[in-house]
């Protein structure tokens, strides 16, 4: 059965009656609902984030300053100390050794000078070796201060001349000492060693023939001895070396038996 229409509501004009699936709510006479605003987002969380941050930054630094950390105070040392100035090494004074290897230098030129080169011949050859010896002694001494002014402050000195003189020198005095020295050895030596069987048995030997070995055991030892101060005269101002053994061994021999000689 069909409905009956429904009444005209005053005021409003009749129309079609809604076609609805379901029930209809009653108007209620209100407009329709419109979404709310979103309410406007807070700033509060991000200032107190940098305001946590910043707190945060000055505890650090606060750590850092404060000593309590040995680690931190090393860092910030490290990077706020000003660099050292190390103080310069002190140059000891050596004016005393340079005024010691002038003078002793120039006066052992002066000494050697005269002598090289076209010597005196009315000059005798002890007094030519006399002046070549003092003078390359006193050379000796002065080269020795001035490298000892090297040693201590490092300076450099311009000694070519010095030591070419020097050179010069030992080559003429010692050159000849020592070829001097050489002969006076071997002959000591070979005097010594011809005595060799005589030697071996003392108590055989008569007294005229003691007598005579004993006179030749003394030349030799006094001619292996000569020749060893011509080297000790020639090592004194060159610092050249000899093998002396074979005339050590020798005087060994004579020291041995001169005493039963006597």
């Amino acid at each position: 059965m069909p409905l009956p229409p429904r009444k005209p509501v005053p005021g409003k004009p009749a129309g079609k009656p809604p076609t609805t699936r379901g029930p209809v709510k009653p108007p209620t006479g209100r407009a329709p609902a419109t979404p709310a605003a979103l309410p406007e987002k807070s700033k509060m969380p991000l200032i107190l984030g940098i305001a946590g941050g910043a707190i945060f930054l000055i505890i650090i630094v606060v750590i850092l300053f404060s000593g309590d950390d040995p680690k931190a105070k090393a860092v910030a040392e490290k990077t706020k100390a000003p660099k050292e100035d190390f103080p310069k090494p002190v140059v000891p004074d050596v004016s005393a050794l340079e005024n010691e290897g002038k003078s002793k230098c120039r006066a052992g030129v002066e000494k050697i000078t005269p002598r090289l080169g076209f010597p005196d011949p009315s000059v005798p050859k002890d007094r030519l070796r006399a002046d070549l010896e003092e003078g390359l002694k006193l050379m000796k001494a002065g080269l020795a201060a001035y490298d000892k002014a090297v040693k201590l402050a490092g300076k450099k000195y311009d000694l070519a001349d010095f030591y070419r003189t020097q050179k010069k020198a030992i080559d003429l005095y010692c050159t000849d000492l020592e070829k001097e020295g050489q002969s006076s050895c071997e002959e000591g030596l070979k005097i010594i060693m011809s005595t060799k069987e005589q030697i071996s048995d003392v108590s055989k030997l008569s007294d005229e023939e003691k007598t005579k070995l004993l006179e030749t055991l003394r030349r030799g030892q006094k001619l292996i001895q000569e020749g060893m101060g011509q080297f000790d005269k020639s090592y004194e101002v060159s610092d050249r070396r000899f093998e002396t053994t074979p005339y050590q061994e020798a005087l060994k021999i004579a020291r041995l038996k001169i005493p039963e000689l006597k």
